[in-house]
């Protein structure tokens, strides 16, 4: 299994560019449904939200378990934009990636934030319907009393 790490710095300092390492050479750069996702996570590493923006379509839907879901691309921007201003950094380290069928991209990361000098890490796992090359609809599910706890 390839396994693809990549960070999104936040605010403090720029952004580091992101390698992708594919095991052997004889293994290809990602391409369609996975190669959507980790342009859009590269999109956040550089803390471009109109490049985000772009991979989400008007009735897109972007869904943090156990909350309701965001509809909409400007309640999605808002979403995003939230996370911009509300940590100081970010980093998403990918630590698996596949596409489990055409369209249907799993990820398995641990989203960091920092706030106010500390490090909040909340292991995720997501699934993200690409369509057209578009984020059709994004989920991830993640246990809420342990980012809490870390959050107190």
């Amino acid at each position: 299994m390839i396994d693809w790490s990549l960070s999104r710095r936040g605010l403090m300092g720029a952004a580091l560019p992101i390698a992708f390492g594919f095991g052997n050479s004889a293994q290809a750069a990602p391409s369609g449904a996975v190669a959507t996702i980790l342009a859009f996570c590269r999109a956040g590493q550089a803390r471009d939200l109109e490049t985000q923006m772009s991979y989400i379509p008007e009735n897109g839907i972007y869904h943090n378990m156990p909350d309701a879901p965001i509809v909409g691309k400007p309640a999605i921007r808002e979403l995003l934009s939230g996370y911009l201003t509300n940590s100081d950094a970010t980093e998403i380290i990918v630590k698996n990636i596949a596409e489990a069928k055409p369209g249907l991209v799993l990820t398995e990361r641990v989203d960091r934030f920092r706030r106010n000098g500390k490090w909040i890490d909340c292991p995720v796992m997501g699934a993200a319907e690409v369509e057209n090359g578009k984020i059709k609809h994004w989920r991830d599910y993640y246990d809420v009393l342990f980012l809490r706890a870390q959050m107190s």
